[in-house]
């Protein structure tokens, strides 16, 4: 940045104004944060397994599965860190874009995906979060450990759903506060 800085100037000189008005032609911007959280190795790359289920299990769009707890650990928190927003990101779902949609990975019988369902993402008090939503509640953090309690569940988007794999992948984005 300061080598930014004195070619500026070079090029101020240079061009024949005075000094004086040289400063008034530049401005700086910029923010100060506090130190931020790290996330514990143990959130990050997770495997949240919510189970197998039959088509069956789904005998109406809207049908849900039981939900499956899964957290984000955070060490080493900032005091001056009082929140943070979550906010979940992936590719939704065609029918409902409110679910992540399930990723073709190739597993499952005979390499087939199911179809007919997508993840829920559930908060602690287990109330939906929308994914790709760019708001998000302010999760209160204090200094040192957190641990953020979500949950996950499969939801059927259409009246047939179909056997196969049912993975899904998310990410997750932190806004401190």
């Amino acid at each position: 940045m300061m080598n930014k800085f004195n070619l500026a100037c070079l090029v101020l000189l240079f061009t024949g104004l005075p000094a004086a008005n040289a400063a008034d032609n530049l401005k700086f911007t910029g923010t100060i944060v506090g130190s931020s959280c790290d996330i514990d190795t143990s959130s990050t790359n997770q495997d949240v397994t919510i189970g197998q289920f039959s088509p069956a299990d789904f005998p109406s769009v809207g049908t849900t599965t039981a939900a499956v707890k899964f957290n984000i650990k955070l060490k080493d928190c900032s005091g001056s860190i009082t929140g943070s927003k979550i906010l979940f990101s992936g590719t939704s779902d065609n029918s409902d874009t409110s679910l992540l949609a399930l990723s073709d990975t190739g597993k499952g019988s005979e390499g087939k995906m199911a179809t007919g369902i997508g993840v829920q993402i559930l908060d602690a008090n287990q109330s939906p979060i929308s994914i790709n939503n760019t708001d998000s509640d302010v999760y209160p953090l204090i200094g040192g450990d957190n641990t953020l309690v979500f949950y996950l569940r499969y939801k059927s988007t259409k009246a047939d759903v179909t056997a196969g794999d049912a993975t899904a992948v998310m990410y997750f984005d932190m806004n401190y506060q």
